[in-house]
């Protein structure tokens, strides 16, 4: 069967959820039991207030299963040089779930995604590359980047 690639919708945000958890999982987090439903609940929340309006997503099909999404952020920001404009996107959640692998859905998610970009006139878009997303990434035009200031965290919880 042809799997359809497109647009996510409001009514499939039950299987984002599904798919940003599974996310994290295929990145050896370990979500206990009891975090999961406030995580779905918070990413059920963000996704009605977000999904069409700074956050794009496309997802692959097979009749009504899940096999594959993707996620772009477009995030506003004071002038900068690498952003005149304010506005630049962010890449996050490529998902190919294992028995899809290797068919070119995380290729054509991705186009997807650039292609909004480039609509959107955004400035540039990031990512962060695992190393088997990394070749298909570079690719699609994609550089590694070196910090000038190293990225640094405090958790405030």
């Amino acid at each position: 069967m042809v799997p359809t690639l497109r647009a996510a919708r409001k009514e499939d945000i039950p299987l984002l959820i599904q798919s940003r958890l599974d996310f994290f999982g295929a990145l050896g987090y370990i979500i206990e039991p009891k975090d999961e439903l406030q995580a779905a609940q918070q990413i059920e929340v963000f996704l009605s207030n977000h999904l069409d309006r700074d956050i794009f997503a496309w997802m692959a099909l097979e009749e009504e299963s899940f096999m594959a999404a993707g996620f772009l952020h477009v995030i506003e920001a004071m002038w900068q040089p690498m952003a005149p404009s304010g506005r630049y996107g962010r890449i996050i959640n490529i998902l190919t779930l294992p028995p899809y692998r290797h068919q070119g859905l995380a290729r054509a998610i991705m186009q997807e995604l650039l292609r909004k970009a480039r609509e959107l006139n955004l400035d540039y878009i990031d990512l962060d590359a695992s190393p088997e997303g990394q070749p298909l990434y570079e690719s699609l035009g994609f550089t590694l980047t070196q910090a000038i200031h190293p990225p640094m965290r405090l958790h405030l919880k």
